[in-house]
């Protein structure tokens, strides 16, 4: 009886079929790549835009509250709101400033501005010691101090510009280091004089991160202490002089 042999065939890969196949294969990790890319900048960016509002509210949550409460007397000392700014800004037209000085609703004189990328208050000396003072006015006393948040409440971001705007003043322009935002707060439209009341304050901020970019914000606050029919009159000056203290 013969028996017949038959070869199996060996079915291999062809080198033509392999080059397609990385080919392919290439194909699909560079669109997952470009897929993966851009769903990590989409999360960095809504992390980033995240992170920079927490950390302006929690600014603006503190400055707000200060002007909320500023007090304007006609005592023998100066406690009307005043707004500093630079002379190169008032050279420049600029009619915002970068500190604002006030006494608060404890009667306290501060002043609040950005430094080193943080919001700063300095809290004046209360209560200077004086000869034959009483005890109740030395036990009143407290020494200068300046405030100021802990880094952990930036989040990675700095303080890169904080302006203060009187806003019963035409604005157009005012934010001269943060033109993007007075766009989108004023959308190219100059606010006149009769818009706001003399006792209402803008607040402008950018915050910068190395990781995030920018985030601007703005907001307006009313200082409280001030009635309705006397802020219709009543103007912040804005001072150029480099002597803050007085």
């Amino acid at each position: 009886m013969l028996r017949v042999f038959r070869r199996k065939k060996n079915k291999g890969s062809t080198l033509v079929e392999m080059l397609v196949c990385f080919a392919l294969l290439g194909i699909f990790m560079s669109a997952a790549a470009v897929v993966i890319s851009n769903v990590t900048n989409i999360f960095f960016d809504v992390k980033g835009q995240t992170n920079g509002r927490q950390v302006a509210d929690v600014l603006f949550s503190k400055i707000c509250g200060e002007i909320e409460g500023a007090k304007v007397s006609l005592d023998n000392r100066f406690t009307q709101p005043v707004i500093y700014q630079d002379p190169s800004d008032a050279k420049a037209g600029n009619r915002s400033g970068f500190k604002m000085d006030l006494y608060d609703r404890t009667d306290t004189h501060i002043q609040m501005y950005a430094e080193d990328g943080a919001l700063k208050i300095r809290y004046f000396e209360i209560n200077p010691p004086k000869e034959g003072a009483s005890e109740e006015y030395i036990k009143n006393h407290k020494d200068e101090e300046i405030w100021t948040f802990d880094e952990a409440v930036y989040m990675g971001y700095k303080i890169k510009t904080l302006r203060f705007v009187p806003a019963n003043q035409s604005i157009s322009g005012a934010v001269s280091d943060n033109a993007a935002l007075e766009e989108a707060a004023y959308g190219k439209k100059e606010v006149s004089e009769n818009d706001y009341p003399g006792n209402v304050v803008g607040v402008y901020l950018t915050l910068e991160s190395p990781q995030y970019g920018s985030y601007f914000a703005y907001k307006y606050v009313k200082m409280y202490n001030l009635n309705d029919k006397d802020a219709d009159e009543f103007v912040i000056p804005i001072l150029t002089t480099t002597d803050y203290d007085k």
